[in-house]
């Protein structure tokens, strides 16, 4: 014989001797204060990760890769660039110094503004080339073509520097890099 009350439709008894109810599905769970708490707290948790990430980050952790010694100028980029243009790929000779080869394929060095930097990195089967501007963005990148305006000058001025031709003419670049196509 079963000890279980008549009432009970799964045979189980509470401690206190009642057959427990089901859940009240209409009673809330939260005070409107509980609800507040739940939107609200991941929202300051979201906040205060950017903060961290936007006063902890550093944009010289971006440029990435070996770095490359390129001819630069003393010079920042002027609003009205020169009067020469040069357009071409922007290239790595054999001697590991940037180069932008023009549609003719005639290699020009160019002198880039002060502080800009470039890296070498291995990409698959060939090496990439990305020039970065004074503010650590990528300006340039291999095979790209690129168009910027300047002036031409004589490689004398860069004698004995890394990079310099030992004759002929050097283009200072005295615009901001344009990329004209993906290559």
């Amino acid at each position: 014989m079963s000890e279980t009350p008549s009432g009970s439709p799964s045979g189980t008894v509470g401690q206190d001797g009642r057959t427990p109810r089901p859940p009240d599905i209409d009673r809330r769970t939260l005070t409107p204060f509980g609800y507040a708490v739940c939107v609200v707290v991941p929202v300051l948790l979201a906040a205060l990760g950017l903060t961290i990430l936007h006063f902890h980050y550093d944009k010289e952790q971006l440029v990435s890769g070996t770095r490359l010694t390129i001819l630069t100028s003393g010079q920042e980029i002027k609003a009205s660039g020169g009067t020469d243009q040069l357009l071409g790929k922007v290239t790595l000779g054999a001697d590991r110094c940037v180069s932008v080869v023009g549609t003719d394929g005639t290699p020009t060095t160019p002198v880039w503004p002060k502080d800009y930097e470039a890296t070498v990195q291995r990409v698959g089967q060939a090496d990439q080339v990305k020039v970065y501007d004074t503010a650590r963005n990528i300006a340039a990148r291999s095979e790209q073509t690129i168009e910027v305006t300047g002036q031409y000058a004589d490689a004398a001025q860069y004698a004995g520097q890394s990079c310099a031709p030992a004759s002929g003419e050097v283009f200072v670049v005295e615009s901001k890099v344009k990329v004209v196509s993906q290559g």
